[in-house]
């Protein structure tokens, strides 16, 4: 199955659907399931440094001062699209949808990756990530 590896507090907010989309400096024609698997990065310190703006959609998530799981699959969701961003494209979501604009990096020339029926799994399953979109194997967990 796909996997994407990604920072939390984000893929946090990702698996639990407060954040449907995520952002990328590259595109994918894949569409379909698609595991969420939170780096080993520490998060805290990452989220202090967002702008002041952005900060506050971060604490109404709830998503600092948290122990969310580190190095693991935390949930699944479906790629639905894959959209390569212009101008227009980042003002609409800067205007109609500013907690969504908080929680990615709208640039023209990126991709937005649009998640949807996302599912936080009970247990995190720990694996070693990977960069890029990946494939995981039940049977090859670590």
């Amino acid at each position: 199955m796909k996997a994407l590896t990604i920072w939390q507090p984000w893929a946090q907010l990702l698996a639990t659907g407060t954040k449907s989309i995520e952002t990328r400096s590259w595109g994918t024609r894949y569409r379909g399931p698609i595991l969420i698997h939170a780096a080993k990065v520490d998060h805290q310190y990452i989220v202090l440094r967002y702008p002041h703006e952005s900060f506050q959609y971060f604490e109404e998530a709830e998503a600092i001062y948290k122990d969310f799981p580190l190095g693991a699959i935390i949930g699944q969701a479906n790629l639905a699209e894959c959209i390569q961003m212009d101008q227009g494209y980042c003002d609409r979501m800067k205007e109609q949808n500013p907690e969504e604009y908080a929680f990615g990096n709208y640039e023209p020339g990126r991709y937005a990756w649009v998640m949807k029926d996302a599912v936080l799994f009970d247990k995190p399953i720990p694996v070693k990530g990977r960069q890029g979109l990946w494939n995981w194997k039940d049977d090859a967990n670590e």
